[in-house]
C-alpha cells in the first residue's frame, strides 16, 4: 500500500484551505494522463484549465482535488480542497515537507547536464539510502514544488534539480529547496532571451547557493569559460568549493575517456589520489562529467566510491538524452541498418557541441564491429537565445568536430543560417518542419549510416526518432 503523503487536515493547515470531507493522499498531480490512484490532483489555472479536469481525476482515482472554485458538475460534498490560489497553496505545501524532513539535500542546476545528473544521482544515492527524486524533468517552481512536496517519510537523500529561464529564478527556488549541498553541471550560452548574458548565466547558476546551509559543498566544473568567475561567485556565498574536469588544475580529474560501440570508459582521479575506473553505458563524453561530479560529491561525503561506481554502471540515458539504437529496414531489394543516436530533447550551443562530439567519436575503435557508411547530424533550431541566435547558430560552422561529420541537415529559420553557410559537400538538406524532415531523411538514408538527432524541444524533433523507429523491421 503507498504511503500517505498528505490527508485533509495537514493539508487545510499548509495551505489555508478548506474541505468539507476527509481524504488521504498518496502523490500530486497536475495531468489526468499521468494521475495514479491516491493522488491530490491540482486544478492549475492557465490554457487549459485544470478546473475543467477535477472529474476526470477523480474518475481515474484521485483521492481528492485543490481548486480555487467549485468545478461544474461537482459540490462541496465532493473532496475538494478550496484555497485562495493553487500555486501558492502547493508552494506553501512544498515549504513545510521540506521543513520536516531530515534528509540529506542536493540542488543540482546547469546550462546543460541537469536531469542526467539527478537522474544518475538517483540511482547512486539508492545504495546509501532511502532517496527522493522527481521522475521528470522537473525544475521550475511547480517541479520543484512537486519534488519537495512529495518527500516520502525518512527519506535520507532528496535530489532537486533547478533551473531557470529568468533571473532570480534559481535564487528563489534555492531558499526554498534549502540544498544541503549543490552540483553545478555547466555554465554556457543558454536561455540567454531571458538572462542577457553570459555574466548574468554565472551568476544566475551560483545562486543556488544562496539558499544553502552552513558549509555546505558546491561541485563545479572546470571546463567552463567563466571558472574563475563562477567559482568567486559561489564561494562568496560561503560554500566550499570542489572543482572536477579534465583540466590540471581540477580537484577531481578526468582521465582516458575512450568511446566504444556504446558506452564509454575514462579514469576518475580524485582529491585523495585514488584512481576510480567508470564505464557508462552511453556514448557521450559529457556524460562522464555528470558522472565525475557525483562522485566528486560522494567522496567529500565519506561514501563508498566503489558502490557508486557499481551504480553508476547501470544507468542508461532516458528518450532524448543519448540514447543509441540499431534501425533495420529494407527498402525495395536492399536491407539498410543505421544506427541512431537520440539527442532530441532539447538543445543549446553547448549541447549541440557535445552531441556533435559523441556522433565524431563513436564507432571508431579498432575493436568496432560497426563500419560506418556516413555521419549525419540532423539539427532543428536552438530557442530562447535572444539577439544572438543567428550568431550561435553560424557558430556551429566553427565546431572542430564539424570536420568529422560527413552530412548536416538543418531544420527551422534558424538553423537555415547555418545550412546556407555550410560546405557543399556537407550540404544534407533543409526543412522548415520537422514533420517535413523525417520524410526527406528516411529516403536519404544509406546502410551503416549514424544518424544524431538534435534540438529545442519545441522543434518536435522526437518525431524524426519516433518515425525512424517506426521504419524497424518494416519492408517499403
Amino acid at each position: 500500500m503507498a504511503e500517505v503523503l498528505w490527508n485533509k487536515v495537514k493539508a487545510e493547515a499548509a495551505t489555508l484551505g478548506q474541505c468539507k470531507s476527509f481524504w488521504e493522499a498518496s502523490g500530486i498531480c497536475y495531468d489526468t494522463r499521468r494521475i495514479n490512484e491516491g493522488d491530490l490532483f491540482i486544478a492549475l489555472p492557465g490554457r487549459r484549465d485544470g478546473h475543467d479536469f477535477v472529474k476526470a481525476a477523480f474518475d481515474r482515482g484521485a483521492a481528492a482535488a485543490m481548486v480555487t472554485k467549485i468545478p461544474i458538475g461537482l459540490d462541496e460534498k465532493d473532496k475538494l480542497l478550496v484555497v485562495d490560489d493553487v500555486m501558492k497553496a502547493l508552494v506553501r505545501m512544498a515549504k513545510i515537507a521540506r521543513s520536516e524532513t531530515d534528509a540529506t539535500f542536493i540542488g543540482i542546476t546547469g546550462t546543460s547536464g541537469k536531469t542526467s545528473t539527478k537522474d544518475m544521482g538517483g540511482l547512486v544515492f539508492q545504495s546509501f539510502g532511502k532517496t527522493h527524486f522527481s521522475q521528470r524533468s522537473y525544475n521550475n517552481i511547480l517541479g520543484c514544488s512537486l519534488t519537495l512536496a512529495t518527500i516520502p517519510k525518512k527519506t535520507d537523500y532528496v535530489l532537486v534539480e533547478i533551473g531557470t529561464s529568468n533571473l532570480g529564478e534559481i535564487a528563489a527556488l534555492s531558499q526554498m529547496v534549502k540544498p544541503d549541498h549543490v552540483i553545478i553541471t555547466d555554465v554556457s550560452i543558454g536561455h540567454i532571451e531571458g538572462l542577457k548574458s553570459l555574466d548574468n548565466i554565472v551568476k544566475e547558476k551560483a545562486s543556488i547557493c544562496l539558499g544553502q546551509k552552513q558549509k555546505g559543498t558546491a561541485i563545479i566544473p572546470t571546463s567552463i569559460e567563466r571558472f574563475g568567475q563562477l567559482k568567486e561567485k559561489v564561494e562568496s556565498f560561503g560554500s566550499s568549493v570542489i572543482s572536477f574536469g579534465e583540466e590540471k588544475s581540477s580537484d577531481v580529474r578526468i582521465s582516458n575517456s575512450e568511446v566504444e560501440s556504446t558506452a564509454i570508459t575514462a579514469r576518475i582521479l580524485d582529491q585523495e589520489h585514488n584512481s576510480l575506473d567508470l564505464k557508462l553505458k552511453t556514448t557521450g563524453k559529457h556524460y562522464v562529467k555528470n558522472a565525475a561530479a557525483l562522485l566528486t560529491l560522494v567522496a567529500s561525503l565519506k561514501l563508498s566510491s566503489a558502490k557508486a561506481i557499481t551504480a553508476l554502471e547501470k544507468w542508461t540515458p532516458s528518450a532524448g538524452r543519448g540514447q543509441v539504437s540499431e534501425i533495420k529496414f529494407k527498402k525495395g531489394e536492399r536491407s539498410i541498418a543505421i544506427h541512431l543516436i537520440d539527442e532530441s530533447y532539447n538543445a543549446n550551443p553547448g549541447s549541440i557541441r557535445c552531441s556533435l562530439e559523441t556522433l565524431a567519436c563513436i564507432f571508431t575503435n579498432k575493436k568496432n564491429t560497426c563500419h560506418p557508411n556516413m555521419r549525419i547530424a540532423v539539427l532543428g533550431d536552438m530557442l530562447e537565445l535572444g539577439s544572438s541566435e543567428v550568431k550561435e547558430h553560424m557558430n556551429i560552422l566553427k565546431f572542430a568536430r564539424l570536420s568529422q561529420i560527413d552530412k548536416i541537415y538543418c531544420v527551422g529559420s534558424r538553423m537555415r543560417k547555418l545550412y546556407d553557410v555550410l560546405p557543399i559537400s556537407k550540404q544534407g538538406f533543409w526543412t522548415e518542419t520537422a514533420e517535413e524532415m523525417q520524410h526527406v531523411l528516411v529516403n536519404k538514408l544509406k546502410n551503416g549510416d549514424i544518424v544524431m538527432i538534435k534540438g529545442s524541444f519545441s522543434m518536435r524533433m522526437g518525431n524524426i526518432v519516433s518515425e525512424l523507429k517506426r521504419l524497424n523491421n518494416l519492408e517499403f
